[in-house]
């Protein structure tokens, strides 16, 4: 029987190499120890080996970012510095431009504080000078009144001297007729 026939055979019944392998074990053992390549397998030297060379890589790595780590670190402690430096500046430079509107506000207070005084001054001088004016009017008009009142007194007595005895004759007459007046009215009252 050729190769291939038996290839076929196999391929066709496979339930033969199991019953066959179950009737003969060793075969297989045999089999295993003929078709492996022993010399791809790793010894106990290379496995040691394998495992130093996964140590050292992995210091290696931990060395590198240990190093990376702690350049980061400085890094960013530098950083921050210049920040807080930078900081600090512009802090400074803040408290200058507050210091100089402090400045300016004291000033102006100042100022403000010397026009106001300026002003008062100003307003009291003129208020003086408008009561001086106004008293000066005031006194003035009350010596117009008093002239006037004189001259209506004076009036007045005349008018009164010439009045009394012109009233007198008024009243002589009229007396007369004031009781005709009378004496009518209580008889169309009455009547």
């Amino acid at each position: 029987m050729s190769e291939d026939e038996i290839l076929a055979v196999i391929k066709r019944h496979p339930e033969a190499i199991a019953e066959a392998l179950e009737s003969k074990p060793e075969l297989l053992t045999s089999l295993m120890v003929r078709l492996t390549p022993w010399d791809r397998f790793a010894t106990k030297e290379d496995i040691k080996m394998l495992i130093e060379l996964f140590n050292k890589r992995f210091e290696e790595l931990k060395a590198y970012s240990d190093k990376r780590f702690e350049d980061l670190i400085s890094y960013s402690d530098k950083r921050f510095e210049e920040l807080k430096s930078y900081s600090d500046k512009r802090f400074e430079d803040i408290n200058k431009r507050f210091e100089a509107i402090d400045k300016r506000f004291e000033e102006l207070i100042s100022y403000s504080d010397k026009r106001f005084e300026e002003l008062k001054s100003y307003s009291d001088k003129r208020f003086e000078e408008l009561k001086a004016y106004s008293d000066k009017r005031f006194e003035d008009v009350n010596k117009r009144f008093e002239d006037l009142k004189y001259y209506v007194d004076r009036r007045f007595d005349e008018v009164n001297r010439r009045l009394t005895s012109v009233e007198r004759i008024m009243l002589a007459f009229n007396i007369p007729i004031l009781i005709a007046i009378l004496t009518m009215l209580i008889k169309t009252f009455i009547g």
